[in-house]
């Protein structure tokens, strides 16, 4: 995974990974809301709420005063100072004043603990995972549904496509093709996957509630149904309150028996010995020395033998394609023709990423294996 991407995905848990966030939910006025607070040692609070009929978030920031109050700013800009909401705490939980700054009148909050046992049900076991994550992220996203998209024909295989309304993110499910354990194996990554993404959009948004706003958009590509590999794009540009917009590739490639996710040295391997690399349970690794020391010259050189046209120092478009530099951090996935690989760039290069050529061909990856030699075409 690149690593501008994997802080995009990890945006969602930077709240959950603080000490003992307050889960809260109530009312403002009328309306019910769901609400994570983090009050630090030094006074600084910062969290959000959402309203239960909108799911949208609203960041808050403010401080806890000398009596144990809270005062609180909603959606304030970097340069803003403002308090809208007024907590005051009382019986184990909180009651105070929300007036915000259009706001005619003030109303009355109350807000108690949010325990586990008073989260909705789901029969959706792709929300697992989230739930395991954030009592706030889960009790958002299973208050929204998946509506049906279109169907189409892929590689052999009948393709349903499902969207999530609000963040617009879509994402298919297999229906036929595979035996019946796969396609469950399948279905169930794909569906998780889905919910991580629309998760991912509302982190994105409540990112922008500081600056000029969010943008967050994906385009879902299946690139290989085979009876061994399943490798699928999701390419995601976005601009969450950051100093300039992004996009970046997330690939999914999964062993289609087994149903694990599979990292790039499963099928290409250049270094010595077994191919294995300690990796924590997100995928990255402590340190990245294979490759820059094995892999990335190996790609460099061998993308210059494949494709000199394209790599040639000096081209207009000034890629520096035969740096091994820029092969270091590679998005990849399985196509019908081979390993696509994109290289990555600085900022000021960024539109030399993804190439449509850079692709390794079967033949030439089954010289230099990785630890699934069985999988490769």
């Amino acid at each position: 995974m690149l690593p501008r991407l994997a802080g995009l995905l990890l945006l969602g848990l930077s709240l959950a990974a603080q000490a003992a966030p307050l889960l809260l939910q109530g009312h403002i006025g009328n309306a019910a809301v769901v609400m994570e607070l983090n009050i630090g040692q030094d006074g600084e609070v910062d969290g959000r709420y959402f309203y239960r009929k909108y799911h949208q978030d609203l960041a808050l920031s403010g401080k806890r005063m000398a009596d144990g109050s809270l005062q609180l700013g909603e959606n304030l800009k970097y340069d803003e100072q403002r308090n809208d909401l007024t907590l005051q705490p009382q019986n184990g939980g909180w009651r105070g004043e929300w007036h915000g700054p259009k706001a005619t009148k003030s109303l009355p909050v109350t807000l108690a603990p949010y325990e586990q046992a008073q989260w909705p049900a789901s029969t959706d076991a792709a929300l697992k995972p989230i739930r395991q994550r954030s009592g706030y992220d889960y009790t958002r996203l299973a208050g929204l549904s998946l509506k049906p998209g279109k169907r189409e024909r892929v590689q052999g295989h009948t393709l349903q496509w499902w969207d999530e309304p609000l963040s617009k993110i879509r994402l298919f499910r297999v229906l036929d093709g595979y035996p019946d354990a796969s396609l469950q194996r399948l279905n169930q990554l794909l569906a998780e996957r889905q919910w991580q993404e629309v998760a991912s959009y509302f982190d994105c948004q409540l990112g922008g509630t500081h600056s000029a706003g969010a943008d967050f958009e994906q385009t879902v590509t299946p690139h290989l149904l085979s009876s061994k590999l399943f490798s699928v794009s999701i390419f995601t540009s976005y601009y969450c309150g950051g100093a300039h917009p992004d996009f970046a590739d997330n690939p999914l490639t999964v062993d289609v028996a087994s149903g694990r996710t599979l990292q790039l040295e499963d099928l290409l391997w250049m270094g010595k010995g077994k191919p294995q690399l300690l990796r924590s349970a997100s995928g990255e690794r402590k340190d990245y020395q294979y490759e820059e020391k094995v892999l990335a010259p190996w790609l460099a050189s061998t993308m210059a033998r494949l494709h000199p046209a394209e790599t040639k120092p000096g081209n207009d478009d000034d890629c520096a394609y035969h740096d091994p530099q820029v092969w270091q951090f590679v998005s990849w996935y399985a196509t019908p023709q081979g390993l696509y690989l994109g290289p990555s760039f600085a900022r000021v290069a960024r539109a030399c990423e993804y190439p449509e050529w850079s692709v390794l061909p079967w033949s030439l990856v089954k010289q230099h294996p990785g630890a699934r030699p069985d999988l490769l075409p």
